[in-house]
């Protein structure tokens, strides 16, 4: 069959387009002989190249993937396809769908979502359809039925990720995010244990009747293959490994560096949490090739930090795994949300105030943004915190709020997203200095070039005239400019 994947990143956080969940349903899918291709809508100008694949492809399924502030786009898109072609099948996957399978009752152009891990699930799917017999009995699928969700019974979550094919990188937009960010990324594990109440992990393991979404692994020599088929292939120079905490399992770890240090030898960068980050894991880490750890601080207040975000972390501990890290050598980002629940502006101060005692090298901030299916996010509604019109029309996810701030705290908010490292480094000179230079450099350049374009035109204008000039059979003057 023809099935056609459709990926929308309209005004996304990320610039990049390759996702490590959709790639893997891409390959399994390819995997069993079904003809794939998959269309990235990036503009709402964009939804024309949808509808052109499906005039030459000719698909007779239609699979969406969504996070949840790109959820209203694929509503929109599959309405349109229902109008045009009807008989097209249209289901939709993802993180979003799995701890909010109820999105489903917003739309009645969506024949159904899946709910959780879905690999088998899809090829069941599949086959059904092929079959002719009715794809509604598969397992992790959610529909309606008289106006009433129904979501079936869940596949386990896939123990040995060995059985799984690599994520596609031929389809999916692999060397692109390479070329974009200088990263290749990469992905061997799935789940994490920790309970923080904005995050979609705790909102998994409900779903599957679980306390926590314990992490697993893909086995270090299988890592290590993935990499370097991958390596054969594209031209890659640093490595990002995107699970969600690195090396939590000592012995995966230990086992991943050692294969890693002999038969890789890229920088990489990785994600780490403060709690167990010790001088042995560190030394471990810039011994393999690590140049850069990612961590996420969060909050500089304690309350909001262990109490409404449920991190369990003290600024103790923080700053002291910075100081671990920075002895090694290795670069750091912060990462922090800013506009969560219950924050007062003194409480951003906080956050402002730790990151300078911890002195990362980089520094970044997300405003907070309602989950529907996390704790913290189902709270919000629950109190009516939402903007529930913004939340629906909104995709300017985590740069803006959507929580019914006074008008002067949400600019209040961009403000200290638009120049955190303003405030957070605000006596680095040599950094603003800097970005002051890459600034006035970037506009330098860009006008040298207009003028040389500009100048370049004037030339070939000149000439032409001048060979007019020459071949005319009658005496004229001109004036050149």
């Amino acid at each position: 069959m023809n099935v056609l994947f459709i990926y929308t990143n309209i005004n996304g956080f990320h610039e990049d387009c390759y996702s490590v969940g959709l790639s893997s349903i891409i390959s399994v899918t390819r995997i069993s002989g079904h003809n794939v291709r998959l269309v990235i809508v990036k503009t709402k100008k964009e939804y024309e190249k949808v509808f052109d694949e499906i005039q030459n492809f000719k698909p007779t399924i239609i699979g969406f993937s969504s996070v949840s502030s790109q959820f209203n786009f694929v509503k929109e898109i599959a309405t349109l396809i229902k109008k045009k072609s009807p008989d097209i099948i249209t289901v939709c996957g993802g993180v979003h769908q799995t701890i909010s399978p109820e999105c489903i009752l917003e739309t009645n152009s969506l024949d159904g979502v899946f709910v959780g891990e879905s690999e088998n699930s899809f090829l069941d799917f599949l086959k059904k359809i092929e079959n002719k017999e009715c794809y509604e009995n598969t397992d992790n699928f959610a529909y309606v039925k008289n106006d009433k969700l129904i979501v079936n019974k869940l596949k386990p979550l896939i123990t040995n990720l060995d059985n799984l094919p690599y994520p596609d990188k031929e389809i999916s937009p692999f060397e692109e995010t390479i070329r974009i960010t200088g990263h290749a990324p990469f992905s061997f594990a799935r789940g994490c244990p920790y309970l923080c109440s904005y995050c979609s992990n705790h909102a998994i393991a409900k779903a599957y009747n679980l306390p926590r979404n314990h992490t697993r692994y893909r086995s270090p020599e299988s890592s290590i293959s993935e990499i370097e088929e991958t390596i054969r292939k594209f031209p890659i120079n640093k490595i990002f490994i995107q699970d969600d905490i690195f090396g939590l399992d000592k012995k995966w770890r230990e086992e991943f560096c050692e294969k890693y240090k002999k038969r890789i030898r890229l920088k990489f960068i990785c994600l780490l949490r403060v709690n167990f980050i010790n001088e042995e894991f560190i030394k471990l880490l810039r011994a393999v090739g690590c140049y850069r750890v990612l961590i996420g601080i969060e909050s500089g207040n304690e309350y909001i930090r262990n109490e409404i975000m449920n991190r369990k972390m003290s600024n103790k501990q923080i700053i002291n795994a910075f100081n671990i890290i920075r002895k090694y050598g290795l670069l750091t980002n912060a990462i922090n949300i800013i506009g969560i629940p219950y924050e007062t502006e003194n409480m951003i101060w906080d956050t402002i105030k730790l990151n300078r005692k911890v002195r990362p090298t980089f520094s970044s901030v997300n405003i907070f943004y309602p989950y529907k299916g996390t704790r913290l996010g189902d709270q919000c509604f629950f109190d009516g915190l939402v903007d529930e019109n913004l939340y629906y029309s909104f995709s300017n996810e985590r740069r803006e709020t959507v929580l019914n701030y006074p008008r002067e705290y949400k600019e209040k908010l961009i403000n200290y997203s638009a120049n955190w490292e303003r405030f957070v480094y605000p006596f680095d000179l040599k950094r603003h200095l800097l970005r002051f230079v890459k600034r006035r450099f970037f506009w330098k350049y860009l006008n040298a070039a207009r003028k040389f374009i500009s100048l370049s035109r004037r030339r070939q204008n000149r000439q032409r005239a001048m060979q007019y000039v020459e071949s005319s059979e009658h005496h004229c003057e001109y004036t050149i400019i």
